[in-house]
């Protein structure tokens, strides 16, 4: 009689500190902060609808229209990604913008990296030293040394140059495109510069 009595203690005292640990690890879960996420991109998806692009105007840090003076557009050099996977580990995205080819991300789309909606300096892309603080910087996903640029990244890069044109006041002669061949700074010689200029603002 006294062993049963003792192993329904027993009992009793291991379900009461079963259910306390259940419930110390509940509280500790719910008060733990967030996990660290990964940077978040905002992405426009391809619209025909003509006002699609304000949205790029609408970022986390207010715009200062003097801040920014320049666009730079280079390549990525890859064949496939979007603004996660060409990120730099510990760095993050270096570009304002990149512009999808369908490998990776919606063919056409455009993604806005943290650096374009805090309004914050682009950083030097693979192969280059610096990049002027007030340069928008745009890139597009692709290899264009082997291959061109869809018809919808070429469609899209328009609209949003041409949008960020007009916004800030910034003449093609401030459009910049580098045809060195370095990898990911350049924007890759099968790149059509001249039919794109005549399409841009002037």
């Amino acid at each position: 009689m006294v062993a049963v009595k003792k192993s329904k203690r027993n009992v009793v005292v291991l379900t009461s500190l079963v259910a306390l640990l259940s419930l110390t690890s509940a509280l500790l879960l719910a008060l733990a902060p967030p996990p660290i996420s990964a940077e978040q991109f905002d992405t426009l998806s391809a619209s025909d609808r003509p006002d699609f692009l304000n949205v790029i105007f609408k970022t986390t840090a207010p715009q200062k229209a003097a801040q920014w003076k320049y666009i730079f557009i280079h390549q990525s050099s890859t064949t496939s990604g979007d603004a996660a996977t060409l990120a730099i580990p510990r760095s993050g995205l270096c570009d304002h913008f990149v512009i999808g080819n369908g490998n990776g991300c919606e063919d056409g789309e455009i993604q806005m990296g943290p650096r374009w909606m805090n309004q914050v300096a682009a950083a030097p892309s693979p192969g280059l030293d610096h990049i002027e603080p007030s340069c928008i910087s745009i890139n597009i996903v692709g290899d264009f040394d082997h291959t061109m640029p869809t018809s919808a990244q070429l469609h899209r890069l328009t609209e949003l140059v041409s949008t960020l044109q007009n916004q800030y006041r910034i003449g093609s002669d401030r459009v910049i495109m580098l045809n060195e061949s370095t990898p990911g700074a350049s924007i890759g010689r099968y790149f059509p510069i001249t039919a794109f200029r005549d399409q841009i603002l002037p």
